[in-house]
């Protein structure tokens, strides 16, 4: 049998080394291989021949060509990496120098906002101040009108500053009423707890003002201290005794405890002057005495009745008492008047003989009685 010869081997093409990733859709380098390994087995080559050199040649070159893909593959999933991360970290930097710029305007809107609270503050302050002057003024120089006057100035403060609040809370801060009101009743409640009697003293204030038990310029006598009513504050009331001391009285007790006032808002007040005199004095003259000395003062306010009574005591003998009540121009003038009818009343006593030297005892109380031979009784 004669010999055959082999049928001639197929040559693939040499890949090109373009050095470019090759398009998405071309079959794979390994598949490749593959077929290629494939159609050499199945073909019957004898070794050493010259398809089998080829074959090698084509095999060497298609695994360089994967290599280099691979190669190609790998750089660009790092520079995606790469591009990813830098994006991200762009991303953050940008969110926060948004969240450094919003910060820094809400600081620079904070900031504005309490300077022009201060601003209204003091301007509400100094405004305060004249208007009160102005009244006080007012309140000096024109006498029936004075109680007037002076009863506006706590409320004409307790408004103006109201009206400060309320600027600065929905105007400056721009709070509007569902949260002002949520803000009130949370402050209410921390307030209710930390500072309860300032809360006191500032709602029987408010009381004081709207309710008018007494008003500036009146004479009440509470917590044991009599005098005139200078100023009502949101937390305490100020008072001037006759001895010129100022007392300061919180408004909470001013609530809670009685108060007696002696004008109730008008120029006059009534001024009780009690005269003492011997147990055995003609009360009748006495009495007229009396009445005639506190008709002439100049001090009195004529158009509301002059009364006088007479009663005994006894301290450490019967005394007479004769007490004159009678009303006053001006409640500033009250100790001026008990004393300008003291004295006319005891010049005309003893004019007439009812206060004679040896007839006289002075009231002493019976623990003020010295025991004989030892020092005064207790």
């Amino acid at each position: 049998m004669a010999d055959t010869a082999p049928p001639p081997a197929l040559e693939q093409p040499a890949v090109p080394d373009t050095g470019q990733t090759p398009p998405a859709d071309t079959v794979p380098a390994t598949d490749s291989v593959a077929l290629v390994i494939e159609a050499a087995t199945d073909t019957a080559v004898a070794p050493g021949s010259p398809a089998i050199d080829s074959l090698a040649a084509t095999l060497t070159e298609i695994m360089a060509a994967q290599e280099r893909i691979l190669d190609r593959l790998e750089l660009m999933e790092e520079a995606g990496a790469q591009g990813t991360g830098s994006a991200a970290d762009t991303t953050m930097d940008e969110g926060q120098g948004l969240d450094l710029e919003e910060a820094r305007d809400e600081v620079q809107s904070l900031g504005v906002s309490i300077f022009w609270s201060l601003v209204v503050l003091v301007v509400f302050h100094f405004l305060i101040r004249a208007l009160i002057w102005i009244l006080e003024t007012l309140a000096e120089r024109s006498v029936r009108r004075r109680l007037t006057f002076k009863w506006l100035i706590p409320i004409t403060r307790m408004l103006l500053w109201g009206l400060a609040g309320y600027l600065i809370v929905r105007t400056i801060f721009r709070v509007d009423a569902q949260g002002l009101l949520a803000a009130s009743a949370a402050l209410g409640v921390a307030l209710g707890f930390a500072a309860q009697d300032l809360l006191k003293n500032v709602f029987g204030g408010l009381i004081v003002v709207f309710d008018q038990p007494f008003q500036v310029g009146d004479k009440i006598s509470v917590g044991g201290t009599y005098g005139e009513v200078v100023s009502i504050g949101l937390r305490s009331t100020r008072i001037v005794t006759a001895d010129d001391n100022l007392v300061t009285v919180p408004n909470s007790q001013v609530v809670q405890e009685q108060v007696a006032n002696a004008n109730a808002g008008q120029l006059n007040c009534q001024v009780v002057t009690d005269l003492y005199l011997p147990g055995k004095v003609d009360e009748k003259k006495a009495r007229e005495i009396a009445f005639d000395a506190a008709v002439t003062s100049q001090y009195v306010f004529l158009e509301k009745p002059i009364q006088v009574f007479v009663s005994d005591q006894f301290r450490t003998t019967f005394v007479t008492r004769v007490r004159v009540r009678a009303y006053v121009l001006d409640p500033r003038y009250e100790f001026l008047l008990q004393s300008d009818i003291t004295e006319r009343a005891r010049e005309g006593f003893r004019a007439e003989g009812l206060a004679a030297e040896h007839e006289w005892y002075p009231p002493v109380d019976p623990v003020d009685v010295p025991v004989s031979g030892g020092p005064a009784a207790t």
